[in-house]
């Protein structure tokens, strides 16, 4: 798998995206992004350079793995190669897609061994 970059960093806060939001642009001075409808997770994205801060307010999942958990999301060069090496080493994983202005982007987490959650998109 190559991965071409760090396309965002994920931060969960809670039921407090309000608060949040308002740190994250008012006090640290963030840019605020475009963010599409995610259905029952509410939030706001932040523009850092050519990275962005994903802020979600979602609710922990009991178990397994967590989207709306602290993560950090890496571009790579070919994603259904990625998926095949996660297969390959018996990395559980799941799959979701967002609609992004109208172009489909696929995503995929997964842990690492220490248990955090790790992003995947096509670059």
């Amino acid at each position: 798998m190559r991965i071409t970059r760090v396309l965002h960093a994920s931060v969960n806060v809670g039921g407090d995206v309000d608060t949040a939001q308002a740190f994250y642009r008012d006090v640290l001075g963030l840019d605020p992004a475009w963010r599409p409808t995610i259905a029952g997770v509410p939030g706001a994205w932040f523009d850092v350079g050519a990275v962005q801060l994903h802020v979600v307010g979602s609710e922990p999942w009991p178990d397994g793995i967590d989207p709306g958990a602290h993560h950090v999301c890496f571009g790579v060069d070919d994603l259904d190669a990625a998926v095949a090496e996660l297969d390959n080493a018996g990395i559980a994983h799941i799959q979701g897609s967002q609609d992004h202005h109208g172009t489909i982007v696929r995503q995929v987490w997964f842990r690492d061994p220490a248990g955090n959650v790790v992003e995947l998109q096509q670059d």
